[in-house]
């Protein structure tokens, strides 16, 4: 008795987990971009009109992140992730992963060569438009400036940055290739954690406020998960076209 009811306690307690999982599966791309896009432009109004609170919180947690956690291992580590946002060759990488993966699951070069080509294509395309959005049309709008502008004594390790500072461009770019190698190829742990890293990179080096880089996170997230809706029409209808040669 004492060990069934033990099992049926540790049933009941990883049930809800379970349900939110599930849940959280069900929410359809178009309902997960529409929420993620609601989300953003509800935090780029509270940073562009200074809402209070907000700042407060921004200035705590950037101190507490770029002055606490302070150590030259740290810096060396953080500018490490920083800069993989900004290296070509971080790119050629990635592509490069993503072309094996194609080849050793596939028996057919074509088709190989046609996935890892739209896979390229659909990078790009989430890269383009995470620093477009971010970088022309956001930055400008919102007009926060960084945190060497606002934060007396602000620790900065790489440099402040010339552009505006909501939302960061890094996260952005970082969470949109996330959402899409999510989808294209494993390790899906990786993604997450990079783009995460560069992320906090950015605010522990103190060219960006927290809430910046939150903002380009859910910006990337909407991106990457439209170009991911565009990826999935285009390997259906490629999908229907060798069906139909076939």
């Amino acid at each position: 008795m004492g060990f069934g009811g033990e099992k049926f306690a540790v049933n009941q307690t990883a049930q809800p987990s379970e349900r939110v999982r599930k849940g959280v599966r069900q929410i359809s791309l178009p309902n997960q971009i529409a929420i993620w896009l609601v989300s953003f432009l509800v935090l780029a109004a509270l940073v562009a009109i200074r809402w209070q609170p907000l700042e407060s919180a921004d200035i705590v947690l950037l101190r507490l992140v770029n002055e606490g956690l302070a150590n030259r291992w740290l810096d060396r580590v953080m500018l490490f992730f920083t800069r993989l946002g900004n290296f070509p060759i971080t790119w050629l990488l990635l592509l490069s992963w993503l072309g094996i993966r194609t080849w050793v699951r596939s028996d057919n070069w074509r088709s190989t060569a046609t996935k890892w080509l739209i896979s390229v294509l659909t990078i790009a395309l989430a890269l383009g438009f995470a620093d477009g959005l971010s970088s022309r049309v956001a930055k400008p709008l919102v007009g926060r400036e960084r945190p060497e502008k606002i934060v007396k004594e602000v620790r900065l390790v790489d440099g402040g940055g010339k552009a505006k500072g909501f939302p960061s461009s890094h996260a952005a770019n970082a969470f949109a290739v996330a959402r899409v190698l999510h989808e294209l190829v494993p390790p899906k742990a990786l993604w997450w954690f990079l783009a995460l890293m560069i992320a906090i990179s950015r605010v522990y080096l103190g060219a960006h406020f927290p809430a910046d880089v939150i903002g380009g996170a859910i910006l990337g997230l909407a991106v990457g998960s439209a170009v991911v809706i565009v990826n999935r029409k285009t390997q259906a209808s490629q999908f229907v076209n060798l069906s139909v040669r076939g």
